[in-house]
């Protein structure tokens, strides 16, 4: 069984089996206040877009990235994750 099947913890999230949507690649469960992050991929011939949606409870927050949105994103969560570890060295 791969890691994605099984579940494993990627930053304080437990990443979750994947296959809820045809193009799920990742499905993460946060610990606090319940919610799920799931990233899904929505190839287009125009625009690529990723799809998160952040499940909390019965609401549901869907955002489409294009793929400069998602590096910024990336990049920024990074920098906040490295600088709140580092924080407490």
């Amino acid at each position: 069984m791969s890691d994605e099947r099984a579940g494993r913890r990627m930053g304080g999230a437990e990443l979750e089996g994947v296959g809820e949507h045809k193009d799920e690649f990742a499905s993460f469960h946060a610990p606090y206040r319940n919610a799920v992050i799931t990233l899904i991929d929505k190839p287009s011939d125009d625009v690529p877009l990723m799809e998160m949606r952040i499940r909390e409870g019965r609401r549901i927050t869907v955002l489409e990235l294009d793929s400069d949105t998602a590096e910024n994103l990336a990049k920024t969560l990074q920098c906040w994750a490295d600088k709140v570890q580092n924080k407490g060295a």
